[in-house]
Parts: C-alpha cells; sequence; structure tokens
C-alpha cells in the first residue's frame, strides 16, 4: 500500500525518495527495536534476581523446572 505512493514513476530507475523512506523506517525500527529490547530484558533481569518471577517453578518437578527454558527465573539474558 505504501510503495505505491513512496515510489514515484517520475524517479525512475533509482527512486531516492522510495528507498530513502523505506531505509528510514528500517533504520528507526531496528535501532528503536533494539533500544527497547534492550530496556525490557535488563528490567526483567532486575525482577528475576529480585525473586519476583520465582511463582513460576512452585509446585514443579525438577524437570519440570529444567523443561521451562528461558522461563526459568533463574534464567538471566546476557545484554
Amino acid at each position: 500500500m505504501v510503495s505505491s505512493n513512496i515510489y514515484n514513476p517520475k524517479e525512475r530507475p533509482h527512486y531516492r525518495s522510495g528507498h530513502g523512506t523505506v531505509l528510514g523506517y528500517m533504520a528507526i525500527c531496528l535501532f528503536g527495536g533494539s533500544i527497547f529490547m534492550h530496556f525490557m530484558l535488563a528490567r526483567e533481569n532486575k525482577l528475576r534476581k529480585a525473586g519476583k518471577r520465582d511463582y513460576l517453578i512452585e509446585g514443579k518437578t525438577e524437570e519440570e523446572i529444567r523443561m521451562q527454558g528461558d522461563v526459568r527465573p533463574d534464567f538471566i539474558y546476557t545484554l
């Protein structure tokens, strides 16, 4: 939908404004997403270290806890 508006046929063959718009969106989304993910994972690590996620293993066997993967409260994300 958007490409029909940002890729103007008059700019053929380089489509500078179309490519610039796409590159801008990619840069903003990739950079912004990376920054957002960093802060959210840092927050999650703090909650896990403070014991706020310990309820996830209450009443579970060692095997069930092991099978939880990164949901386990003792799993800490590397930033």
